[in-house]
């Protein structure tokens, strides 16, 4: 029996048109099977789509599932923000203040959303993470360099190259400047080898910190070639470990709290700002999360064998 499932696109981490990262959300996926939504994000061949459930924790307001074209993920940044926008948008989150929270039901457990409102329509949504988790650092700079096309002179060497993960864990390489940041290439071949020793590794998340004020942040994602993105327009997934790893290291401005913008996706096209926040005491990280705004570009729907 053929279904036909409801989809809204939406371009996340951004306010224009054709910008951001481009996102599925199917609205109504309760009766789809995992095989039918693996299907769903392969024909649409967004970097992810996420599709919302009735949820099964009571006080959630929706559950989601997000797939790459290739395999699904237990959470990402992109999609959640995106998600949260659509629903608010629908009204299944309901905007009764101007600063409402909101609980999805990830992979890996409830998420709090809050969606910031202008007369009863959202215009920025923030995502809170987990705590974020370490890795040894890597020193094997030459090798990184050569995976990337570029000279080992341009990683930074003050810094560490480092695995860091708040759900999904990215190798975070630091770089001394935007243009090296722009000669980089991704070999799918070169990454896998390179990552074969950190296997849960997404991809490599390549950075460059500005030092003059204001405070901001140039990033490159290159995925590993088994998750179906290659070169991504914006991971909050990484951005929110990043705000984490610039706390770690004293490179944020602020000792207490820091907000800032990493632009992502300017080499593909798809500029995108993706906004952190990093609440701090002493030298830990009590609070970090990941914000932007979106723009509902059209729907549609597919129809499932």
């Amino acid at each position: 029996m053929t279904m036909r499932a409801p989809f809204t696109l939406v371009d996340v981490f951004t306010t224009v048109p054709f910008g951001g990262n481009q996102l599925g959300v199917f609205t109504a996926a309760d009766s789809l099977s995992a095989t039918d939504m693996q299907a769903a994000a392969h024909e649409l061949n967004f970097s992810e789509c996420a599709f919302v459930l009735n949820p099964g924790a009571a006080d959630a307001v929706k559950k989601v599932r997000i797939f790459t074209p290739a395999r699904e993920f237990l959470m990402a940044g992109h999609p959640t923000i995106g998600t949260a926008w659509v629903l608010a948008s629908r009204g299944d989150i309901k905007l009764n203040e101007t600063s409402t929270d909101a609980v999805l039901e990830l992979g890996i457990g409830p998420v709090t959303v809050t969606v910031e409102s202008i007369d009863g329509k959202p215009n920025f949504v923030w995502m809170a993470h987990r705590e974020a988790v370490f890795g040894t650092p890597r020193r094997d700079r030459a090798r990184v360099a050569k995976v990337l096309g570029i000279a080992a002179a341009d990683i930074r060497t003050d810094l560490p190259m480092q695995g860091v993960s708040t759900g999904n864990p990215f190798l975070l390489v630091p770089l001394r400047s935007v243009e090296a940041l722009g000669k980089c290439r991704r070999d799918e071949v070169a990454i896998s080898k390179l990552l074969a020793s950190d296997p849960d590794a997404l991809g490599l998340y390549l950075f460059v910190a500005s030092g003059e004020p204001p405070f901001g942040v140039r990033a490159r994602m290159f995925a590993l070639p088994d998750g179906g993105v290659g070169e991504d327009a914006a991971t909050g997934s990484a951005a929110a470990p990043l705000g984490s790893y610039l706390a770690r290291h004293e490179v944020l401005p602020n000792a207490e709290e820091a907000e800032f913008v990493v632009e992502q996706g300017v080499e593909i096209g798809r500029s995108s700002r993706i906004h952190v926040k990093v609440r701090r005491q002493g030298g830990d990280v009590l609070e970090i999360r990941i914000g932007g705004r979106c723009v509902i570009v059209g729907e549609g729907e597919i129809s499932t064998p």
